[in-house]
């Protein structure tokens, strides 16, 4: 018998994760692309700005870090049964 416990994920746990990629996804575009090529719904759009939006895309990498740190704090073992 194996004594490592099960981790049990919650949905939670799902959401959290996916709201990290997702805002990773959006980091690699405003690191990526500049200004003028972002999308129009994107905040930083400028249609003449051929600069890059570091800060953006740090603070969305920095959102992704912290769901998945709340991710990794909602999972838990799951619980023994008698």
């Amino acid at each position: 018998m194996s004594t490592t416990p099960r981790i049990q994920m919650r949905p939670l746990t799902w959401l959290l994760i996916a709201v990290a990629v997702v805002f990773v996804v959006i980091a690699v575009v405003y690191l990526v692309t500049a200004a003028n090529a972002l999308p129009s719904f994107f905040p930083g759009h400028a249609a003449h700005v051929t600069k890059h939006h570091t800060k953006h895309g740090l603070a969305a990498l920095a959102v992704a870090v912290v769901a998945l740190i709340g991710a990794w704090f909602t999972t838990a073992p799951a619980r023994a049964t008698s």
